[in-house]
């Protein structure tokens, strides 16, 4: 292992190895041409690894020694911010990422050790542009668990309408490692098969922190929570990326949960182009306990007698004038005389809850409709 890296020194390296002032385009092909010839390399050697398929399975993953809640991470993007938590949180993403230790490596090298924050607009630009090889090259780790026969089109559907030169990359990038799995799928949904397999293997490290259960809710309640997660449609778009809602218990306790709005995209790749990217009809929400996200783009507050009818609305938005009638009905508007109250009292249950991860929510983002 430690002499195929050797090997390869050349085709690993970052570009925070050089100036900040990189040219961005020229630099692309550059690196494009580098990780194209490494992943040949590590396609090369993995062919050999697991020749048969030997040894490729879900033991091959890190499960935190039984211990680390740092095995399993869930990302959520909020368009212009994102959070990291610790566990599988939410339904199965669109894509998934397995990490090796050279990845993760370069990933740190990239993004934090080698990232210069002073630096110009092109050295922002060709990180974030080299980031999407190392993603790239995570996701077809997921992959190799797959069946080979549909891991091209799966990761194919994670990246529609691609240039040319993209699409010559994503090709070399996923055909050439063509060990079958030792996985036994019992089923034709191999994703959310392999998904379960995961959550399986990683039981021990996964806590039920953002879980919908034992609330001081109803287990009716709790159930029409969790539901919430199916919900999905282009409707969605009018809903802020991360809104907080406070509910009151009939026992009159209170408990603080996230409503995340999902955004879909036919891929991820591009810079410049969220619109013509966006899959609006595959938008969904995320609903769990607690807080997730820094920038909240409004405040619900509700008691449990009206979850129901809270959910049913949910269901129900079709458009702009549908959200503003939930908002009528549950919103803690900033314009309240109440507001800061009300955030106060959203920060005290935080703090009390998440101390490790507690700070001042940003308003900046918050809306007013």
């Amino acid at each position: 292992m430690n002499a195929f890296y050797q090997q390869q020194a050349d085709n690993l390296k970052l570009p925070s190895e050089l100036e900040s002032n990189t040219v961005p385009i020229t630099n692309w092909v550059k690196y494009a041409n580098q990780q194209t010839r490494y992943l040949e390399a590590k396609s090369e050697f993995m062919n050999k690894w697991f020749k048969g398929g030997k040894h490729l399975t879900t033991d091959v993953l890190w499960t935190g020694n039984g211990e680390n809640p740092n095995a399993a991470l869930t990302v959520f993007r909020h368009f212009d911010s994102a959070s990291v938590v610790q566990g599988m949180v939410g339904t199965p993403p669109k894509t998934a990422w397995i990490l090796d230790y050279a990845l993760l490596e370069r990933i740190h090298y990239l993004l934090v050790a080698g990232f210069d924050v002073y630096g110009n607009f092109g050295h922002q630009l060709i990180t974030r542009m080299f980031m999407d090889f190392l993603r790239m090259e995570g996701e077809s780790n997921f992959l190799a668990l797959l069946p080979n026969t549909v891991r091209h089109q799966e990761f194919s559907s994670w990246y529609q309408e691609q240039s040319p030169q993209f699409s010559e990359f994503l090709q070399r990038n996923i055909k050439p490692f063509s060990q079958p799995t030792q996985e036994l799928y019992l089923t034709e949904n191999y994703k959310q098969e392999l998904y379960g397999k995961l959550q399986s293997k990683l039981e021990p490290v996964l806590h039920d922190r953002f879980k919908i259960v034992n609330t001081g809710l109803s287990e009716k309640n709790e159930a029409l929570l969790r539901s919430i997660d199916d919900i999905r449609g282009d409707g969605l778009q009018t809903v802020p990326q991360i809104v907080m809602v406070m509910i009151e218990a009939d026992n009159g306790n209170q408990q603080l949960f996230t409503l995340l709005h999902n955004n879909a995209h036919i891929n991820i790749s591009s810079l410049f182009s969220e619109e013509k990217n966006r899959d609006y009809k595959n938008d969904d929400l995320t609903f769990v306990r607690g807080v997730i996200g820094s920038y909240p783009g409004a405040y619900l507050s509700l008691k449990e007698s009206d979850i129901e009818n809270f959910v049913v609305a949910l269901r129900n938005i079709s458009s702009e004038e549908d959200y503003v009638k939930l908002l009528d009905n549950y919103a803690v508007r900033r314009s309240y005389p109440d507001f800061w109250q009300f955030s106060d009292q959203v920060h005290e249950f935080y703090q009390r809850t998440q101390p490790i991860e507690f700070g001042l929510l940003d308003y900046n983002r918050f809306e007013n409709r």
